[in-house]
């Protein structure tokens, strides 16, 4: 089924009073909470974080993307329509999908977005569906809360890898290396490190599923800072099938402290082998770190760094080989290179920035879906241009905001693609992309309206920016952002003598 305008404009939801009841005091009688309903009011003019995109084969026209913090949805025509598939589950916030290579209908949905910035939203397990989508069984896992990988064994459905990272705010055990033998009604815990370091990702040998790579993570935030990288992350490597497994070390790998790694075959030529790399450079080095893209060419037992590009790794470092060429590889946000990483291009120019997923047909190497910060872009010509299927609604609300007119405007900052205002409700027709539009730059964060004068809307991104536009007149005045620093450091020190 295609989608509908409803779920076309699902993003900011308000709620309509259809049948008020006599209130007493303060108190809201039962019967006037229940007669609240939510009603869609927009917008779908931008998209959120995308961080996996998952496709069938051509000539199918079938792929599923799912969303930081708005599901999963699937189109059946090559992007034309969507349709959510992932409604009525307990969590919105994925870390990974994967399809079954020998059933198509089986699906796999890890929940608990795995790029480990400050705002994203914990899991609450893994998702499996047997009809495509329709609809989803729990299978456990609950207590991981981030799931960065999942792999189906190209022959058997029931045997599936989750590469479990674990909660990011404080340790937890319930992390690592997860298989199940059985479709998901029990799962055998094959390797774990810490409880500081889970696992980010995991990879099937193209032509013997006996043979695995793993990378294990050891990273946690705090309020103030993000700790990536430690003794926990590694490289892994099993060749029975993920009983044992054994770690990878020297053979041109850093040998300092390791932090997020990815790690990807070349389908058509499995000796080659890609690694995004995140290290910190020996102590008196030059250099700042040992960033980059390694290639091995002899299965993993040896690696070159070949290119030192690595942007924000604890956010990206996806990696992606083309399925044709072992010498066309795909990483980070986002490059490509036609010399095994050698040299490299920009990938996407004219799109949105941030890119966490990168899916490439196996039929057809020139169809290929990125997902980023702003939703999906797709190609038909191997990224020589895009298509922003700019149709359904998963951007992510920092905050939202109401004026006093009637019907008043809602306004909202969104992650990572400005700050809106749109109609609460028009005299007669459907709330559109039309009706919204943005009224300042950047990460939006918050937004709000003079309570006198509704046509002033002010708001904020990031760095302290803040502003007011009027709607009226289109004029748009900066403000100087206040100092707090210069104040703070008069005191910083005696601060640290102090505590605790």
């Amino acid at each position: 089924m295609d989608s509908t305008p409803r779920y076309a404009l699902l993003t900011v939801l308000t709620l309509a009073l259809l049948a008020p009841a006599p209130v007493r005091g303060q108190e809201l009688a039962d019967q006037w909470i229940d007669a609240l309903e939510w009603r869609s009011i927009g917008p779908a003019n931008m998209a959120g974080r995308v961080t996996d995109v998952e496709g069938l084969p051509s000539p199918s026209k079938t792929f599923y993307v799912a969303a930081a913090a708005g599901g999963i949805w699937k189109t059946t025509n090559n992007g034309v329509t969507y349709r959510p598939v992932f409604q009525n589950e307990r969590v919105i916030s994925l870390g990974d999908i994967a399809i079954a290579p020998s059933d198509p209908d089986q699906i796999w949905a890890g929940t608990g977005e795995e790029d480990s910035r400050n705002s994203i939203s914990p899991g609450g397990g893994i998702y499996k569906s047997d009809d495509g989508g329709l609809t989803w069984e729990l299978k456990g896992l609950e207590a991981t809360e981030h799931i960065g990988r999942i792999q189906v064994h190209p022959d058997n459905p029931d045997v599936v890898f989750v590469a479990a990272l674990g909660a990011l705010w404080r340790t937890n055990p319930e992390r690592g290396l997860y298989r199940t033998s059985d479709g998901g009604d029990t799962w055998e815990l094959v390797n774990f490190v810490s409880d500081r370091a889970g696992f980010v990702d995991v990879k099937f040998h193209p032509r013997n599923p006996d043979v695995l790579f793993a990378t294990s993570w050891e990273r946690q935030r705090g309020p103030y800072y993000l700790e990536s990288g430690g003794p926990g992350s590694g490289l892994w490597k099993s060749t029975d099938g993920g009983d044992s497994w054994e770690k990878v070390e020297g053979g041109g790998l850093p040998e300092t402290t390791l932090g997020k790694m990815n790690v990807a075959f070349a389908p058509s030529y499995p000796r080659v082998m890609y690694l995004m790399v995140e290290a910190a450079a020996p102590e008196g080095s030059e250099e700042d770190n040992l960033n980059g893209l390694y290639r091995s060419d002899d299965g993993g037992e040896t690696w070159e760094r070949v290119n030192e590009y690595n942007s924000r790794p604890f956010y990206y470092s996806e990696v992606v080989v083309d399925p044709a060429d072992p010498d066309r590889v795909y990483f980070s946000s986002l490059r490509f290179s036609e010399d095994g990483g050698r040299t490299m291009r920009n990938m996407a120019q004219a799109v949105h920035v941030d890119f966490h997923a990168i899916w490439v047909d196996p039929n057809d190497p020139e169809r290929i879906v990125l997902g980023n910060d702003g939703g999906i872009a797709v190609s038909f010509d191997r990224g020589g241009n895009y298509w922003f299927p700019n149709v359904f609604p998963i951007g992510q609300f920092y905050n939202i905001s109401y004026g006093m007119e009637v019907p008043y405007t809602v306004c909202g900052g969104l992650q990572d693609n400005y700050t809106w205002c749109g109609p609460s409700r028009k005299a007669s027709g459907d709330i559109t992309n039309h009706d919204w539009f943005r009224v300042s730059g950047g990460d939006g964060f918050v937004s709000q309206q003079d309570p006198r004068h509704p046509e002033l809307v002010y708001s904020e991104s990031q760095g302290g920016n803040m502003g007011r536009s009027n709607l009226k007149t289109g004029e748009r005045e900066s403000f100087d952002r206040p100092d707090w620093r210069t104040v703070y450091r008069e005191y910083q020190d005696s601060i640290a003598l102090l505590w605790p």
